[in-house]
């Protein structure tokens, strides 16, 4: 009880002034949007996060926009992000976190968005509402990354999620067991932004080194002090991954055969970008100059370490590693493990060592950067679709789920 009066007051402490006039928004949109709902029956919002158009939100909006226009789909994103001129010719795009977009939220019929909670007006406090109920709209999720771990924060009673999208049989099962869903809230139906991996031109020259976030050095609710900044840059995370970019013998192989490591941290992790000091042959990437899936598509090879980023790679089937030098502490402070084994389930070796990494790149060089047949095994039985219609299956199983 203790515990969980603490985790309360520390929540409470969070708030700000502008939780207080979002939750004044909600509270004077709801008539306004309950009564245009009833006038406009079958409103879609489409999302991501309030600044990106990127991902599996955008990807889907695009498909909606193209081939049923007729639709009353709408993507809410800030006008003044980078991704916004991207998303804009597309038509139908609101104002992220404006009184429209409020509107919208209460009228929908549908919420379809590849983040819990960051779609919507204001994630705090609307995430609040849409958890209990109190939002008319059916919850479709689209996701952000393959499910692999056991993450928390999406468990079903934390959730109100009445379509759960996943990309591969194995998944769906683990989010039934681990996560508590209910078999017919699962669908593997693949991810709306597969349709753009079966055509690329690999530049046999790339590197890409993209790791996920550590939930132990990231603030709550994504605020950040001093304090964190501090704790970021004294991480065995920060410590680790600066010494390899600096390391000599990666510097050497790199400018002696021509190639650039482009190093893409985790979305959560882009806020500390200045502790990562690039060169001529490493290019540190910000969302804001680099896409994730141009990255991915353009790369000849992929470090990663525990993100699910790996099924993307993998889907191209082409080479890639896993960097674990820090596997307890991760299992520790970040997800328990899933149902998904990286030995045995991986689409390439595990390596826990700085040396043994650049042996492995240098080897997978050699080798023209291509994937073993163990690993292109695992990628013809991981996923039961590789065609273009992961979007048109998506819109299916969405108005199936309005039907019902």
């Amino acid at each position: 009880m203790k515990t969980y009066l603490k985790k309360v007051l520390k929540v409470l402490s969070l708030i700000r002034f502008g939780d207080i006039c979002d939750l004044v928004k909600i509270i004077l949109s709801c008539p306004i949007g309950l009564i245009f709902r009833l006038f406009k029956k079958d409103i879609w919002i489409v999302s991501e996060m309030e600044h990106t158009a990127r991902d599996n939100g955008y990807w889907f909006f695009k498909y909606m926009r193209q081939n049923h226009p007729d639709r009353a789909v709408y993507y809410p994103i800030q006008f003044s992000s980078p991704d916004y001129k991207r998303v804009a010719p597309l038509g139908n795009v609101i104002p992220h976190g404006s009184f429209k977009h409020h509107i919208y939220t209460w009228a929908a019929r549908v919420d379809i968005s590849a983040r819990t909670g960051r779609g919507l007006p204001a994630s705090f406090m609307c995430h609040l509402f849409q958890v209990r109920g109190f939002y008319p709209f059916k919850t479709v999720f689209l996701q952000h990354g393959v499910t692999m771990n056991k993450a928390p924060f999406l468990e079903q009673k934390r959730n109100r999620i009445d379509l759960f999208i996943a990309a591969t049989e194995a998944e769906a099962k683990g989010i039934v067991n681990d996560l508590g869903y209910s078999a017919q809230k699962v669908k593997v139906l693949g991810f709306t932004r597969y349709d753009e991996l079966n055509e690329f031109n690999a530049n046999n020259n790339q590197i890409l080194l993209m790791p996920t976030w550590r939930f132990w050095l990231y603030p709550d609710l994504g605020r950040i002090t001093e304090q964190d900044r501090l704790k970021v840059k004294n991480s065995n995370y920060v410590k680790t991954y600066c010494s390899f970019l600096s390391s000599k013998r990666l510097n050497d192989f790199l400018t002696e055969n021509n190639l650039t490591l482009l190093f893409f941290p985790h979305n959560q992790m882009q806020p500390f970008l200045g502790e990562f000091e690039g060169n001529e042959r490493i290019k540190i990437a910000s969302t804001e100059e680099y896409d994730v899936q141009k990255a991915l598509k353009e790369s000849a090879y992929l470090i990663t370490d525990y993100s699910s980023i790996s099924f993307d790679f993998a889907y191209m089937k082409k080479p890639l590693c896993y960097f674990q030098f820090d596997y307890d502490e991760f299992r520790e402070k970040h997800y328990p493990e899933g149902y998904f084994s990286y030995k045995d389930h991986g689409f390439g070796p595990i390596i826990k060592t700085e040396d043994d990494l650049i042996t492995e790149i240098e080897q997978s060089f050699k080798n023209g950067f291509v994937m073993d047949d163990v690993y292109k095994s695992r990628v013809d039985e991981t996923f039961k679709f590789r065609d273009k219609n992961n979007c048109k299956r998506t819109f299916e199983a969405i108005e199936n789920l309005i039907k019902g």
